[in-house]
Formats: C-alpha cells, sequence, structure tokens
C-alpha cells in the first residue's frame, strides 16, 4: 500500500512540475490557459495533501 502511495504521489508531483513549468516559462497564450493550468495546480495539491493524511493515518493505524 505504501509503495502504491509513494507512486502515486511521485507521479502528481511530476504533473505539479511539469505545470509550473509552463505558467513559469511564460509560454501561454491566454488568460483561459492561464487559469485552467492554476486550478490544475490547486487540484493537484488538494490530492496530495488527501493522500498524505491518508498514508499517516493508514500507518499509524499498525
Amino acid at each position: 500500500m505504501l509503495q502504491f502511495a509513494e507512486s502515486v504521489l511521485k507521479d502528481i508531483r511530476k504533473l505539479q512540475e511539469d505545470s509550473e513549468s509552463i505558467v513559469l516559462n511564460g509560454t501561454l497564450k491566454d488568460m483561459e490557459r492561464y487559469r485552467f493550468l492554476m486550478g490544475r495546480l490547486e487540484g493537484i495539491k488538494l490530492v496530495e495533501q488527501i493522500i498524505r493524511e491518508r498514508v499517516g493515518k493508514h500507518s499509524e493505524d499498525f
């Protein structure tokens, strides 16, 4: 279970880094794309937080 969670978190971090790079490089063509990417980053942070909380709770049960 822990190995799966670590794998998912690694993929999430990669997606976050890629999205941040797009925003920071200034290659966005319009505000709609910027809003989309900012929403994606907020979603990524939320999912990462939920996974970390669940893994922490799960590991405390043992």
